[in-house]
């Protein structure tokens, strides 16, 4: 398994980073198309952390 961050922009350079673990690259990206409505996790910081797709303006995902 590999560690990946799912990185959400949102307006005024606002980003949360949602660490995920999968095989590749590949399934990284599917998981960021997978996501619909409204997210919610903990991330590494252990801080709460929900909202909905359509305040996101840019997605990228980096190798953690």
């Amino acid at each position: 398994m590999s560690k990946f961050k799912i990185n959400y922009f949102f307006e005024k350079d606002f980003k949360v980073s949602r660490p995920i673990e999968v095989e590749n690259i590949s399934e990284a990206i599917q998981d960021a198309k997978d996501q619909e409505g409204q997210i919610e996790f903990t991330g590494e910081d252990h801080v709460f952390y929900r909202f909905d797709t359509k305040d996101i303006k840019l997605v990228t995902i980096t190798e953690a």
